[in-house]
């Protein structure tokens, strides 16, 4: 719990203005976009300008021994950035400088700098990062980095740890520390991520701001494409669909959004964008794959088209030749899961896992029998999400007024971890319902708390959040 001496130093560290006690201003920041988590208020909120102060306010909790949750968008959807209770809430998004490098096809951005904000500067230069998460508009890049997020462009590129090529980090002592290239002062920017020894970069990306405050992200950047083709292919197995998604990685394939749709999901999803989307009324196969192909150069992109339809064909599918869905998921990339999963009057916990392509029908499998058992209604949907790795993204339904319900939904969520992991499948975030009762994780996390205490002895940082600790 704060004093007031920890109050004093803080406004004395960020200005009056920057910094509150006001109930109505800790409801806020209770909360986040994770519909289903319990909301936890803590007991100020701190909004600094400058990794500097950022540094200071570390010092000023570990001083008196006061948890501390990074904020910035405010966007997670699994409770990451739900604070401790009596907590300091360190929200980022004043930390706002863009930094170009072009020579170095790169940039650095403060974590406060969102991807639709960047999306809009770096399109002055016909430049972009081509990895979007879902909540683009409010989401910031640093936070993501924070979850190891990823998204349309994901199928092409990976998550955004493809992107990062190093990190400005404050500590849970206050120390800033600066990995990848820019660690040497007299460098011209940040050029490589793997440099000076271990992949300290690694370190804090997915690590949920347990570990440190990431306050700066430098990052890969592209020359913007314009140059698309959007298809839907169908077919009568899985195993086609499967194999179709990685030959498409095996013939080098550009596909820069790629999602299986099962007949009855893609069915639901069309019931509430399909007119918005323009998609015409029809009866789809069993699997649909949706579609959204990319290059800098046309030529490039009709090989790539060709070989596609070529592919497809000689696994036993069809070219549906309706190319609005992906064009409306890829057109709308920044809000279309937003929209898909706002656009019922239901609330929802949701599962991220990656599982590979061949195994896609494992995961599908596995949310089926649980959403089954519990007697509830969700979804399977998910996205290829780099080289061999396709993500999902589940959710389970449920009235926020019926308890029973809820409470359902909250024991099918974790029945449907430990199922989902006996199947191969990993998270890329670390959340607590992942390992309760995992046996398998258990000398990793016990690595995971050797790296946790040695950083952080004291517990400011976030506690809780890293797979419970």
């Amino acid at each position: 719990m704060l004093n007031e001496e920890a109050i004093k130093r803080l406004t004395e560290i960020v200005g009056s203005d920057y910094i509150s006690t006001r109930e109505d201003v800790l409801l806020t920041y209770s909360a986040s976009a994770s519909i289903g988590y319990d909301a936890t208020r803590p007991d100020a909120v701190v909004r600094p300008e400058s990794t500097e102060e950022v540094s200071e306010i570390v010092k000023v909790a570990r001083k008196y021994k006061i948890p501390i949750t990074p904020r910035s968008g405010g966007s997670s959807l699994q409770g990451e950035v739900i604070p401790s209770e009596g907590g300091l809430v360190v929200e980022l998004l004043r930390l706002n400088k863009v930094k170009i490098f072009d020579d170095l096809r790169s940039i650095r951005v403060g974590a406060g700098v969102t991807f639709g904000s960047l999306d809009k500067h770096l399109g002055k230069k016909d430049l972009w990062i081509p990895i979007y998460p879902e909540s683009s508009l409010v989401c910031t890049v640093a936070g993501n980095v924070a979850v190891n997020g990823a998204g349309p462009g994901s199928s092409a590129f990976g998550s955004i740890a493809e992107m990062v090529l190093g990190l400005e980090v404050v500590l849970p002592d206050g120390t800033i520390v600066q990995t990848g290239t820019e660690a040497n002062p007299h460098a011209p920017g940040p050029f490589l991520r793997y440099a000076f020894g271990p992949d300290i970069t690694g370190l804090f990306i997915g690590s949920l701001g347990s570990l440190g405050i990431i306050t700066a992200v430098s990052l890969k950047v592209f020359k913007r494409i314009h140059n698309f083709h959007y298809g839907t292919y169908g077919f009568n197995k899985q195993e086609q669909a499967e194999k179709f998604l990685v030959e498409l990685k095996q013939q080098g394939i550009q596909g820069l959004f790629v999602s299986i749709y099962e007949g009855r999901i893609l069915g639901f999803f069309l019931d509430m964008l399909g007119d918005e989307y323009g998609i015409p009324k029809r009866e789809w196969p069993e699997f649909t794959v949706s579609l959204t192909l990319g290059r800098l150069r046309e030529d490039q992109l009709q090989s790539d088209v060709n070989l596609t339809a070529k592919i497809c064909d000689d696994l036993g599918g069809n070219v549906i030749g309706i190319p609005e869905l992906p064009k409306g998921e890829w057109e709308d990339r920044m809000r279309t899961f937003a929209r898909s999963s706002y656009a019922h009057g239901w609330w929802w916990r949701i599962l991220y896992h990656h599982q590979t392509p061949a195994n896609w029908h494992m995961s599908v499998q596995e949310i089926w029998k649980v959403m089954d058992k519990h007697g509830l209604l969700g979804h399977t949907a998910g996205f290829q999400s780099g080289h061999s790795s396709y993500n999902f993204y589940p959710h389970l339904y449920f009235d926020p007024e019926d308890p029973d319900e809820e409470q359902r939904v909250r024991d099918a969520h974790a029945e449907l971890s430990k199922r989902l992991f006996k199947t191969g499948a990993v998270p890329f975030k670390l959340a607590p319902y992942w390992v309760d009762g995992v046996e398998e994780m258990e000398s990793y996390m016990r690595f995971i708390k050797v790296l946790k205490s040695s950083l952080d002895p004291d517990n400011i940082m976030h506690p809780g959040v890293l797979g419970g600790i």
